[in-house]
């Protein structure tokens, strides 16, 4: 097996933070609170990049503006929610445990012609759980459920990626496991249920593989079981090939397929992704898809590409994204297919250990 850099070399290379685009020396990358290497950062392909602190003269900013307070209130509300839920089960562990909570919280506005306008706002948050062990950790958010239930959508940060009309998100309540970040096989699992009536409870367990290095190839493979009331029981395969080309390109392929008790056959989609990482907390992107249904009245549901860019405003977490996209969707085997453009507009803000994430969140 071919040994993996470490995750701060990773990050070195996918985020160029200097003004003079220069990669930041590993040395100065913040360390992830669970210190997970490349194997947790790019298996689930979330490129996380955690970016150094402001230098003077920077986007730092008294800690009395009013972003900074809504910040940081919005992390100690989180963190002392966990802290006295847990404590509720005997916990005695000082603060400084709960405060390791994170996630994020984005309003935005996407536009098409196909979907009309789709105003939306996504929040997910992370809670460490001491009391019970620290491979368990809680999870609240307002997401696609095929990203975190039948995990046929790579997990997409606080927008959506996914395609389909934006009232597909609900907000869900759950617990997860998972198995240390090391080469090879790993296992999670987890259960929760939607946040309303009715009440829509899910249980899934799944396996997952790495093999390879970023610098040549980097293999993935994922394989899920699940049962979620509306869905019934399924399975999720999913595979991804990565490759690093220079210092700050990265091109990744997707191909993901489910089957489950309420699919008409296997529901599957594939992307080509490029990213490319900029100085100065911003990144571009752009991704190439089509996802369909094999045995529906419509096999081949969607197609198109999109492009999208990020740039921290006024703070490093802050993040201002802009996107457009062109999508050929067809839903009746009579509706003629046309192209849909489309744009939008987000800001995402993160609290606690989240950092900026390059790879964009809206598609």
């Amino acid at each position: 097996m071919v040994r993996r850099p470490t995750m701060r070399t990773c990050l070195a290379l996918l985020i160029l933070s200097s003004t003079d685009g220069v990669p930041a020396p590993a040395a100065e990358l913040d360390p992830l609170p669970d210190g997970a290497d490349v194997v947790e950062a790019m298996a689930s392909t979330q490129l996380e990049m955690t970016l150094p602190p402001a230098e003077p003269g920077g986007m730092a900013a008294p800690s009395d503006h009013w972003l900074d307070r809504t910040q940081a209130g919005l992390h100690e509300a989180v963190w002392r929610s966990a802290m006295r839920v847990d404590r509720w089960f005997g916990s005695h562990e000082s603060e400084a445990a709960y405060q390791r909570a994170s996630g994020s919280l984005a309003p935005a506005l996407l536009w098409d012609e196909f979907e009309g306008f789709q105003p939306q706002l996504r929040f997910r948050v992370t809670l460490p759980m001491p009391r019970l062990n620290e491979r368990f950790q809680a999870f609240i958010g307002r997401v696609n459920p095929d990203e975190y239930v039948t995990e046929r959508a790579q997990e997409s940060g606080a927008f959506r990626r996914q395609y389909g009309p934006a009232e597909d998100d609900e907000t869900l309540f759950g617990i997860q496991y998972r198995d240390p970040p090391e080469p090879g096989w790993r296992f999670d699992a987890g259960a929760g249920v939607r946040v309303r009536f009715p009440l829509d409870p899910y249980v899934k367990a799944g396996y997952r593989y790495e093999r390879g290095s970023l610098d040549r190839l980097m293999l993935g493979l994922r394989a899920t079981a699940f049962w979620q009331n509306t869905e019934g029981a399924g399975l999720t395969s999913r595979v991804d090939l990565e490759r690093m080309f220079g210092l700050s390109w990265l091109l990744r392929w997707t191909a993901s397929g489910t089957f489950s008790e309420a699919s008409e056959g296997v529901r599957g989609y594939t992307t080509l992704t490029l990213l490319k990482g900029l100085p100065n907390h911003r990144a571009i992107a752009a991704e190439v898809f089509m996802e369909g249904e094999f045995d529906a009245l419509v096999p081949l549901g969607d197609y198109g590409g999109k492009v999208a860019y990020r740039h921290a405003v006024m703070r490093d977490w802050l993040i201002l994204e802009l996107r457009t996209s062109v999508t050929w969707p067809k839903d009746f085997p009579d509706q003629p297919r046309k192209p849909s453009w489309g744009v939008g507009i987000g800001f995402e803000m993160f609290f606690g250990d989240a950092g900026f994430l390059a790879r964009p969140t809206t598609f």
